[in-house]
């Protein structure tokens, strides 16, 4: 009998790591054998928002979660503000949306839990994964809990992020709570491990989904999906606005004779950018971002999945902190994680002389393949496994 598999991904958020984890998180469970299908959440916006406003209520004086926010509200003044730009990100917007549309195999909408709920009475499992799912405002709306899954109805945590790396005492309790409703539980970081572990469950660290397809795999969803330009260029994708990144980015292109290409103002509006790029396309959709960044030269990214992509596609890359001195708002962990497994972590820029010491050690990627295909070989059997227990 074919296992019935849903999942609860954040397959609506217009990201390019967001879109492509959810994808490859639909694509691996196919390959498994498993009748797979993505819950289609927008119906729920009204019952997940209620608990993500009380959230935000609740930390009404918590600076540091409304400064690393301040970003976002920019961007979207900015979108609503400045005609040129909300066109620029209305070409986005609607390359997100055609690819959702079509790779993603979506259940019906719901607009309550209860619904969901009985939809899910007819499947094996459900898993939720990956990203950062179980972030505290995510707890809050408790969707990614996966509370609404009937009794019966496995649930199953794949690659799973909390985003950060401590929880509070009220949301390690919500954590314990719902975690201990679940039949097997993997993360993405070690930090993720260690809050479950506090929590009183126990959790496996499997590669993220995008890592789960192999290189050729990604190339042959990808080849000709967009122009690539004819030139070697710099593929730079930063979602933080530290500027020095920028810097390093132009001084390589300019000692290595590349242009710079880059996907800019996703997460926030940073000014520097509008003149920094020789080649800054909009109209990009997931696919065409990947295939982008397989046809670079180099890589300079504070992004953990184009760090990805760059491992898959054997690029010499360059990752550097978005985040400085956030405290619990940062997300370093996951990058010191999938550097740490790829024996990678020499690749991380904290500093303008860090780069320049970077820049000067290729990367010889034969160590790196191999413990490249141990993780997803290790990361695919733990599925397979937390799938297949559905079947019995």
């Amino acid at each position: 009998m074919t296992t019935k598999v849903a999942i609860a991904s954040c397959h609506d958020k217009y990201n390019y790591g967001s879109l492509l984890q959810a994808y490859a998180t639909e694509k691996a469970i196919e390959r498994l054998g498993c009748d797979v299908i993505t819950i289609d959440k927008r119906g729920l916006g009204k019952v997940i928002g209620a608990g993500r406003r009380k959230y935000y209520k609740e930390n009404l004086f918590n600076l540091s979660m409304y400064k690393a926010k301040l970003g976002f509200v920019k961007h979207r003044v900015k979108h609503l503000t400045d005609r040129d730009f909300g066109e620029k990100m209305a070409e986005r917007n609607n390359a997100f949306a055609s690819f959702a549309e079509r790779e993603f195999s979506l259940s019906p909408r719901f607009s309550t839990f209860e619904e969901l709920g009985e939809y899910c009475a007819d499947f094996n499992s459900v898993v939720v994964g990956s990203d950062q799912l179980w972030l505290p405002v995510n707890i809050a709306g408790d969707y990614f809990t996966l509370s609404f899954v009937p009794e019966g109805v496995r649930k199953v945590a794949y690659a799973t992020s909390f985003g950060v790396s401590t929880l509070n005492d009220v949301y390690l309790a919500r954590a314990a709570e719902f975690l201990a409703t679940f039949s097997a539980i993997s993360v993405r970081e070690i930090t993720g491990a260690s809050l479950v572990k506090r929590a009183g469950r126990d959790a496996d660290v499997v590669c993220d989904p995008t890592m789960l397809l192999c290189k050729d795999e990604w190339g042959a969803l990808t080849r000709g999906s967009c122009a690539v330009p004819p030139e070697p260029y710099v593929f730079c994708y930063f979602l933080g606005k530290n500027a020095w990144n920028r810097d390093c980015a132009k001084r390589l292109a300019k000692l290595t004779g590349c242009k710079v290409l880059a996907i800019s103002h996703l997460d926030e509006y940073v000014g520097y950018d509008d003149d920094f790029a020789d080649v800054q396309p909009y109209d990009i959709d997931p696919f065409q971002w990947v295939e982008l960044l397989a046809n670079a030269r180099y890589v300079c990214t504070d992004s953990f999945h184009a760090s990805v992509f760059s491992c898959l596609f054997e690029k010499q890359f360059f990752t550097f902190r978005r985040h400085e001195g956030m405290g619990t708002q940062s997300t370093n962990s996951r990058l010191d994680t999938l550097l740490g497994k790829m024996g990678l972590l020499g690749r991380l820029c904290e500093s303008e002389a860090d780069f320049d010491q970077i820049a000067e050690d290729k990367i010889d990627f034969i160590n790196t393949r191999k413990l490249l295909s141990d993780y997803r070989a290790e990361s695919l059997d733990w599925l397979r496994r937390a799938l297949e227990a559905d079947a019995s």
